[in-house]
């Protein structure tokens, strides 16, 4: 939201004539490294089984052909700087199927992910009186990026994805980005808090998460009261938010100020001068800005991701190509999209894909469908999903913290709930979110891990339906970031009984993998006397 962080490079790309900006993209699951092993492959979380640090896309599919691998077996150059794939998930960033060995230096680590001195105090954030490059992955990044560039020729082709850690903990970053913009980011600056400070009402404990490892050790977090100030029913005091959230603003600007860092080398390294001295494109040139996942930054009690709620899932997504025209859409679109979308800008057919591999891709072109026409408008009535899907698992009973992965009954259920490195064979709930174009519904099941289905999918433990009648993932008023949308949980109301039977029966469309076998039972478990609280 440009109210809150001065963006003025992504700004200034999606303002471009041939910009597309997206106000509803999802990703599939809130967390870095299954996120990027579903969108990089194109398949959803529960055909990679990557759900969490423990398992990753090849283990199930040793035939996938990934989206850089598409473009190198494509003829392309791909090359990667920064954090791509998520260390180690795959293995070997997926050296050499995804990857060109050709500007290989030996040492892919470095090329792909830098890193950086912690905060002198073991803060959560500080402010760095440094221009160094070697002091910030981001801009190790810009400058590797800008390497690999100088080593190619304008009339290569050219798959480069470039991953910006920031604005992920920890938050540090250069003063001089605080300097550039006092307003927004000085001391002075009036950093507003979330006017939803807690919970949504009666919404069920295992939709909570607190990300007790992440915060725990963290000095500010201690000053502020300790992990165990974070509950669905407490939050820190506003002045330490607010300090949370101004480091999160000005870590945002600086990952501005690399991508438009980025977006100049490519300019200055592939580009060509006009008759008006301006440099652009040699070639037809597509510009893709994501995130992997969504923040929470106090808003619902939650910070950082690991939820199935609204500010945990929307990410933002600009896609910039010669062939657009500039628009601003508000459709429901999906990470998973990606892959056949930049092939089909590309004029390529990724049919065999899905043909001759052993899961087909699970999105689709967002600018067409059917038979691709010169002269886009950008048209999206023939491709228009009814629902954006995501899904978390939950491990309950601090198993992620106990040995053997044991269970203790006796903790809440939002209560280290952490799932980041148990086996998928161990977790013990999923939740499976949709959102339409009006509510955001999400359905938690127990998890069978001998089968890693829902153990019985025929009834859910706990149900969540929240109105987002009004939210067009804008910062118009109401703001999609800190607006009243997640706040109230209306499953167990009557006069959304048909909306809760409506998503229910359609859990089996969007999540054909696990969810097949689902019956449509009326109400989507009203009738199960399935409470709109924890049950479990």
């Amino acid at each position: 939201c440009g109210d809150h962080v001065p963006t003025p490079r992504l700004t200034e790309l999606m303002e471009a004539d041939d910009a597309v900006t997206f106000t509803r993209a999802y990703t599939q699951i809130a967390l870095c490294a299954p996120s990027r092993n579903s969108f990089l492959t194109g398949r959803a979380p529960d055909a990679t089984r990557a759900y969490n640090f423990v398992e990753h896309f090849r283990q199930v599919g040793p035939d996938w052909t990934t989206l850089p691998q598409f473009f190198k077996r494509a003829g392309y150059l791909a090359v990667g700087a920064g954090k791509v794939f998520h260390p180690s998930l795959p293995p070997d960033w997926d050296l050499p199927m995804s990857w060109d060995v050709r500007l290989w230096n030996g040492a892919w680590d470095e090329w792909l992910y830098p890193s950086e001195p912690s905060c002198p105090a073991m803060t959560a954030w500080c402010s760095v009186d440094s221009n160094e490059t070697e002091d910030f992955i981001d801009t190790q990044t810009t400058q590797r990026a800008g390497e690999l560039l100088r080593n190619t020729t304008a009339e290569q082709p050219l798959f480069l994805a470039v991953g910006f850690r920031k604005p992920h903990l920890l938050w540090r970053f250069p003063q001089r980005i605080v300097d550039a913009f006092p307003e927004a980011l000085g001391d002075d600056a009036e950093i507003a808090v979330s006017p939803n400070p807690l919970a949504p009402t009666d919404a069920p404990d295992i939709a909570f998460h607190v990300p007790f490892d992440e915060l725990k050790d963290l000095a500010d977090v201690q000053a502020c009261g300790g992990i165990e100030q974070m509950s669905p029913y407490s939050a820190f005091p506003e002045s330490c938010q607010r300090a949370w959230r101004r480091a999160y603003y000005a870590s945002t600007a600086f990952v501005d100020e690399q991508i438009g860092a980025l977006v100049d080398l490519v300019a200055a390294t592939r580009g060509t001068t006009t008759s008006s001295g301006h440099r652009v494109a040699a070639r037809a040139r597509c510009t893709v800005v994501l995130g992997d996942h969504g923040w929470h930054l106090g808003d619902l009690a939650e910070w950082e991701k690991f939820t199935n709620f609204e500010n945990g899932v929307r990410v933002p997504l600009v896609i910039q190509h010669p062939s657009l025209k500039h628009a601003v859409r508000d459709d429901l679109v999906e990470l998973l999209d990606l892959f056949p979308t930049l092939v089909g800008l590309a004029g390529l057919d990724a049919s065999y894909v899905s043909e001759t591999e052993s899961a087909p891709l699970d999105g689709r072109d967002l600018f067409y469908s059917g038979t691709r026409l010169a002269g886009n408008n950008n048209a999206a009535e023939t491709t228009t999903l009814p629902y954006a899907r995501s899904q978390f698992p939950r491990c309950v009973g601090a198993e992620e913290y106990n040995g053997n992965f044991t269970v203790n009954a006796s903790l809440a259920l939002w209560d280290r709930n952490d799932c980041n490195d148990v086996p998928a064979a161990l977790l013990t709930h999923m939740g499976y979110s949709l959102r339409d174009l009006d509510f955001r519904y999400t359905a938690w099941f127990e998890w069978d891990g001998s089968t890693l289905r829902p153990a019985h999918p025929d009834r859910p433990v706990a149900l969540e339906l929240y109105d987002h009648r009004g939210d067009d993932g804008t910062c118009a008023e109401p703001s999609a970031f800190d607006g009243p949308f997640d706040t109230v949980n209306l499953a167990g109301d009557p006069d959304y009984a048909a909306t809760m039977s409506r998503f229910f029966a359609a859990l089996p469309d969007a999540f054909p993998r696990t969810l097949s076998g689902l019956a449509a039972l009326g109400a989507g478990g009203a009738e199960l006397g399935v409470p709109r609280s924890s049950t479990v």
